[in-house]
């Protein structure tokens, strides 16, 4: 891995090398600044250098983060320029050559042109300054699937279903926001709530690898922003889809959203519900060597499970004045997971069939969640905005399991045994947070801001055994924990634009966290208190239209799910445990990366260290006693270096696409078991799509992702992918759109895991075959005033903390 680190500095240093070798001082320039009427810039608009005379294109190029463009090296004459954003109307201007930046205000549009509705489209994948943009509605692929699925074929993003875990460029850690506020769901229900959300209430996905100050320092991945859909219309409006789905399952999904904004006032909604059911197929076999004997366990499950999934959103924005807005929103899910499963665990020794038990095990997995935020934002006539923020969460789940287990030897009835399991968990959450920002001048801005959390806990876990007719609890599994958290936050940060070709970013974040985990049985099981600074630097360098690159490093915290350390316990087997771990430590991780776009092709390199990773499900097997231990465990560290290119393509007018290629070296060492274990994995991954447009009204799609085998702690995960397609007809005078979808064509994704130790005794593999092939068909429409009106940018205090709750 040293080598590697070395490989990436040198590669970075060179690329410097070269471009400030042939990068020479600009002598006619065509510089500028794209803005809004409220004086805010406008990342990502489109600006046209043109010729004059006959408007003929020599060059395009887009703004920066903080709205500015360079075109260098123009030779003298008379030009055009020509400034476009989504949302604002088209300006064309004479282009001023000189050193400094011109500014240019874009109007806000107003679409209606008599009966002609004026539609701006944006690429599928954008790749902006600090994340990578999905743009989620112009995704055929996408309608009447779920969140989930969209992730699932996002650049660098890795579904672990079994797990419930997000990774994203080869890191664990992954925060997830809904429309610039952080998540605080438990990780168990993550995944389930990502499954529940309709992808036809999104407009799009953000991959943020790089958080800025702002943000909690939690996560050592980084952030997914997803930004559903809001109606920026006057009067009422709103949309609806419906999809029905099937052949291997089930999965109808119905939404709906309204809007009404009306001078002052703008209240809206939505709802969603979803229901997916599909057989799933499940084998885990182990085998272990104790004093010359192998015994070997092979268990198969085949489980018929069905989640059902309903949400519901409301808000309300109201402008006090001129200078200050109210915001309430109040959110609400009910995800509901039930499962009936038919298990066989087969015991050997030396070849030789010694016990089997025959396991009918039922199981319900229910969230309930509810949100209310309170905001109030305020501009300063002097310039700057200060916003206010709390929130109110809650988590409720119940997960209760029954297990009737069979034992039998060659075929002869030997005993019945009879165990229940439950868990009950609530967990709530009291986020306050002040932000304040202000831009000094063209150049340079400002961010500050402070932040708490308040966190309370509760797990009450029973595990019975039913003896003689009667339930009693199991005293070793069964206990009432209690977790305290409080965390307090500050921090500031800066953005300097240099000149047209240079800009800076960097920002100081201090986090100090008070946890006490206890137990009606023991008190203190954890105490900390802890404090960390966490700084955030960032380069970019623009070194002509076609060229320029970025550095930047940052570090992070990954504290444990609070579902991971208050313990509960899920039997496979009589021998094969699911459970939680009041040990786990926070993980420290360092990352360093460089981005390079050379014309529309986009490079980038990442290198991250993290010490006392947390490793979701590790095995743990006794050989002696032959019992297995599935359990979130803290690795010694794990490093990684990652690489991805992303290419443009566009073979016809008819034809375009996006093609990503990722590729990572990947090192975990191990040290919960003795002696140490050390694993290294190469691993790359393809994903993208191919649009074609048939017709103005007819367009086809085909998506992907395959990922070959890489890291899931300390075991190997084995290579799987998955091939999409979709097909949309429009009704433009309807103002809707019949969309036929069919996810994973060939019914690939199947999850494959094993960890071999020659040293510990044993070998293990798990196969997961949780989903296959289903055919959708999808109706959206849209209804309502099209006039135009902005909306007011708004978040809440709780966009980080939604994360620690699985």
């Amino acid at each position: 891995m040293k080598t590697l680190k070395k490989s990436l500095l040198s590669t970075i240093l060179l690329y410097l090398f070269i471009s400030f070798t042939f990068e020479t001082l600009a002598q006619n320039n065509i510089s500028g600044r794209v803005k809004s009427e409220t004086n805010e810039p406008l990342p990502g608009s489109t600006v046209l250098l043109m010729e004059k005379a006959d408007s003929s294109l020599i060059k395009a190029s887009f703004t920066n983060a903080d709205g500015y463009f360079l075109f260098d090296k123009v030779k003298k004459g008379d030009y055009l320029l020509n400034i476009s954003y989504v949302g604002y109307e088209n300006q064309v201007v004479p282009a001023t050559i000189g050193n400094t930046p011109t500014e240019y205000s874009l109007k806000v549009a107003g679409l209606v042109l008599g009966q002609v509705v004026v539609v701006g489209k944006k690429p599928l994948i954008e790749q902006k300054i600090d994340r990578l943009v999905i743009n989620v509605k112009n995704s055929i692929t996408s309608a009447g699937g779920t969140v989930l699925d969209i992730l699932q074929k996002s650049p660098g993003i890795v579904v672990n279903k079994q797990a419930g875990t997000l990774s994203m460029s080869g890191k664990d850690g992954v925060r997830v926001m809904i429309n610039g506020k952080m998540s605080y769901i438990p990780a168990a229900a993550l995944l389930n709530m990502l499954q529940g959300m309709s992808s036809n209430n999104v407009e799009r996905i953000e991959l943020i690898t790089t958080p800025p100050a702002k943000y909690d320092a939690g996560g050592n991945a980084g952030y997914i922003n997803i930004v559903l859909s809001q109606k920026l219309d006057e009067g009422l409006n709103g949309s609806y889809a419906l999809t029905a789905a099937g052949f291997n399952g089930s999965a109808p999904v119905a939404n709906a959203d309204l809007n009404y904004r009306k001078n002052k006032l703008n209240l809206y909604g939505g709802y969603s519900f979803s229901r997916l059911a599909q057989m799933q197929y499940v084998s885990n076999d182990r085998t272990t060597v104790f004093e010359s004997v192998s015994t070997q366990t092979k268990i198969n499950s085949v489980r018929d499970p069905y989640q059902l999934n309903n949400g519901l959103r409301a808000g309300m924005d109201y402008q006090l004045g001129k200078k200050t807005a109210l915001g309430i929103l109040v959110s609400t899910y009910r995800n509901e997971w039930s499962m009936k499963a038919n298990n066989t665990s087969v015991i050997s020794q030396n070849g030789i069939e010694i016990n089997r038990i025959n396991i009918a095990n039922n199981e319900t997995n229910l969230w309930k969640h509810g949100m209310v935020n309170a905001n109030i934002q305020h501009e300063f006539a002097k310039g700057g905005e200060l916003a206010f923020n709390i929130d109110l969460l809650k988590y409720d789940n119940a997960n209760p399991n029954t297990y009737q287990n069979i034992f039998s030897q060659q075929g002869i009835f030997e005993r019945e045994d009879n165990l229940t399991s439950s868990k009950k968990t609530v967990i709530n959450m009291l986020p306050i947070a002040l932000d304040f920002n202000k831009k000094l001048n063209n150049k340079l801005s400002i961010e500050s801001g402070v932040k708490t959390v308040i966190s309370r806990f509760s797990n009450d876990v029973l595990v019975q055994n039913q003896v003689e007719g009667a339930w009693v609890s199991d005293e070793e599994f069964t206990a009432d924990y209690s977790l305290k958290e409080n965390i307090a936050a500050a921090y500031g940060s800066a953005n300097y634009t240099l000149n047209t070709k240079n800009s800076f970013k960097g920002g100081l974040r201090y986090e100090y966290t008070i946890s006490n985990l206890g137990s009606d049985k023991q008190a203190n099981i954890v105490d900390r208190k802890y404090g960390y600074i966490f700084p955030t630097v960032y380069w970019s360098h623009k070194i002509n239209d076609d060229h320029s690159f970025n550095i930047n490093y940052n570090k992070r915290i990954n504290r444990p799910a609070f579902n991971d350390l208050a313990p509960f316990l899920i039997f496979v087997d009589p021998n094969t445990f699911i459970s939680g771990n009041a040990a786990l430590q926070p993980a420290i991780a360092n990352n360093l990366s460089a981005g390079f776009n050379i014309k529309m092709v986009n490079v980038s390199l990442n290198y991250s260290h993290e010490d006392y990773s947390i490793g979701g499900f590790q095995l743990k097997i006794n050989t002696e006693t032959n019992k297995q231990y599935n359990t979130a465990e803290n690795l010694k560290f794990t490093e990684s270096l990652f690489a991805t290119v992303s290419v443009p393509t566009k073979i016809a007018k008819w034809w375009n696409g996006q093609l990503n290629f990722n590729a990572s070296a990947n090192h975990a060492v191990a040290d919960f078991i003795q002696p140490e274990v050390s694993v290294k994995v190469m691993n790359y991954s393809l994903s993208g799509f191919q649009g074609f447009s048939v017709s103005p009204k007819i367009s086809m799609e085909l998506s992907g992702f395959y990922q070959s085998k890489g890291l899931y702690g300390i075991s190997v995960m084995k290579a799987f992918g998955q091939l999409n397609y979709g097909a949309v007809y429009k009704f433009p005078k309807a103002d809707a759109n019949l969309k036929f979808g069919v996810d994973d064509i060939f019914s690939t994704m199947k999850f494959n895991f094993e960890q071999n130790s020659e040293i510990l005794g044993y070998e293990a593999k798990m196969n997961l075959n949780m989903q296959r092939r289903i055919f959708k068909l999808t109706y959206s429409k849209n209804f309502g005033n099209k006039q135009v009106k902005a909306k007011r940018n708004r978040t809440t205090a709780s966009d980080a903390e939604r994360q620690r709750v699985k």
